[in-house]
């Protein structure tokens, strides 16, 4: 706080000068003295209508003129300089909500929620002119929020209906996750019309956020919000309370596992938030957890980037092979998660133990086998899992957990292949893996999904997929992509593939990693039966699993969902 200066009249404070760093002064009143702060009170101001918001106590002129013309009416009082209204004895009254936070964004929270109790009237700016100029940064921001809501009563002409038309309004919360393009490809395919809310960070409720997002809601009048994975949902609750006072759905579409990323997020459920994830299993958890509207919606893939005519496109010739393997060793991902877990280095054999032991459970999620199956095997981490970690130092060690078991599950299944001269696209913890191997292995850099992975895919007669522990009954993108393409792919057996394929005519799977040399072999020397199994495969890609039958099933389930209701 800059230095200040009390005039006093009779031994008490009526105007106070502000010296600021810049050597610049600034007086509450002035010349203008009380007069000046009586001016800013309103002329049109109706507590049947209106909410009042002081936005800078001043001398408090103003506020107590106002107390005594409407004593019974709500009021807010922002301000934030704590010694100016320790220098004027600022008392609010039982009426008055006085919010002396410095952060905006949650001053404008607590604004929200007292709206909503007093029957969502429009917020209406009383502005005193000092706190303009004092800090027009803090004040200017939430003078101009304010005054958008005295002008457009934006939670009234948010009320209309929702899903009712053939063909819906969505608004995408943009990022730099992969699958937005394909989103909005799929729009575009079902004759959907979608519109763009730039995202500044991967959290944010910022003031340029909020305010474009009122716009389009006016503007553009969507009929629901949606993300992937949750990207710019504030763990804080401010962007689901204003869409809870917008009554706009959110859809928050998962392709990743949802339970990695929520968990920081209980107790901020809405009846407008409606989860999307590729993986069955995750319903039930996630209801218990406080998401009710939660609903399967596997994986999709794109056909005009995933095509046969990949084939004739120029290739480096180290990508052809007989059986290829695209993904990652998982080495660094798991030390990382270690590392941001903060457990004890003591613990370190017991949390190999455990994710060896993962791999074999029937335990879908790593936080219900710490909860369950793990104390029996490793006490000890167990208990120093549930008493000292917090929840991000637990996300950090599940998420570690999970990967490890990948990355031996991973391991296990890709030394399968080293008798047919593999070629493995990815980080260098394979070679590490294989250092001292004696037979024939080729290793090939990581390649991008979205230029190398279409066009890589034809060149192989078998690629072979193992899927992460983190979808122990679902299946991964690499299923639909392939044979998209118009190849063939080798995969593990996942319990859900039954609702997406014909297994054994429209795709091969081997459940257990024994098996894999032998099918190898046969699809190797029998061309015509992995042809047919191509073709089939392509087909139910084509007609059930792209990107736009899941946009257009999400959009089903939600008009289903809001003329019902």
């Amino acid at each position: 706080m800059a230095r200040f200066t009390c005039k006093y009249e009779n031994n008490i404070c009526v105007d106070i000068e502000i010296k600021k760093e810049n050597g610049l002064s600034l007086s509450i009143l002035g010349n203008g003295g009380k007069k000046r702060e009586l001016a800013i009170l309103p002329q049109d101001y109706s507590p049947e209508k209106h909410l009042a918001v002081f936005i800078g106590y001043g001398m408090g002129y103003a506020y107590q003129t106002f107390l005594s013309e409407y004593p019974q009416a709500p009021l807010a009082v922002i301000d934030k300089e704590e010694d100016l209204l320790q220098a004027v004895s600022f008392t609010p009254s039982k009426n008055t909500l006085f919010l002396n936070d410095k952060n905006k964004e949650l001053i404008l929270k607590k604004l929200t929620i007292w709206q909503e109790q007093n029957n969502k009237k429009p917020l209406y700016p009383i502005v005193h002119p000092f706190y303009q100029r004092l800090d027009k940064e803090f004040y200017g921001y939430l003078r101009e929020q304010a005054t958008a809501s005295q002008k457009y009563n934006f939670w009234e002409k948010a009320k209309y209906t929702k899903f009712q038309n053939k063909t819906p309004r969505l608004l995408l919360i943009s990022s730099k996750y992969f699958l937005f393009g394909e989103v909005e490809n799929a729009c575009k395919n079902l004759g959907v019309e979608c519109k763009h809310l730039q995202l500044i960070n991967d959290e944010m409720a910022q003031a340029d956020f909020i305010k474009q997002l009122l716009e389009i809601v006016i503007s553009f009048k969507p009929d629901a919000l949606v993300t992937l994975n949750h990207s710019g949902i504030d763990r804080e609750g401010i962007l689901m309370d204003l869409l809870n006072k917008l009554e706009l759905p959110l859809i928050s579409w998962f392709v990743d596992n949802p339970h990695l990323v929520l968990a920081s997020y209980e107790g901020l459920s809405s009846p407008w938030l409606h989860i999307f994830t590729w993986d069955k299993d995750n319903i039930p958890t996630l209801k218990k957890k406080g998401f009710n509207n939660v609903y399967y919606l596997p994986l999709g893939t794109d056909t005009n980037r995933f095509k046969p005519s990949n084939k004739n496109i120029p290739y480096p010739k180290e990508w052809k092979s007989n059986v290829s393997f695209v993904g990652n060793s998982m080495i660094s991902k798991v030390q990382k998660r270690w590392e941001a877990s903060h457990c004890p280095q003591k613990f370190y054999q017991d949390f190999l133990t455990l994710s060896q032991a993962f791999v074999f459970s029937q335990k879908k999620d790593a936080h219900d086998f710490m909860l369950d199956e793990a104390q029996t095997i490793c006490p000890d981490i167990c208990k120093y899992f549930l008493q000292n970690f917090n929840t991000e130092e637990q996300l950090a060690f599940e998420t570690g957990l999970t990967w490890e078991s990948t990355r031996l599950y991973r391991l296990s299944c890709v030394k399968q292949l080293l008798d047919f001269n593999p070629l493995i696209i990815g980080d260098d913890g394979w070679q590490v893996f294989f250092e001292h191997e004696k037979r024939s292995w080729r290793w090939h850099e990581p390649i991008a999904y979205y230029t190398d992975l279409p066009n890589f895919y034809p060149h192989s007669l078998i690629n072979f997929n193992c899927t992460s522990m983190q979808m122990k009954g679902a299946s991964n993108q690499r299923i639909l992509d392939v044979p998209a393409v118009g190849a063939f792919v080798l995969t593990d057996y996942r319990e859900q593939m039954e609702d997406m394929f014909d297994i054994g005519k429209e795709i091969i799977c081997y459940r257990d990693i024994q098996e894999i040399p032998d099918l190898i072999n046969y699809y190797l020397s029998h061309e015509k039966e992995r042809n047919t199994i191509i073709t089939k495969g392509r087909e139910r890609v084509l007609n059930c699993h792209t990107w736009t039958h899941r946009v257009a099933e999400i959009i089903r389930i939600m008009q289903d969902f809001y003329c019902a209701n």
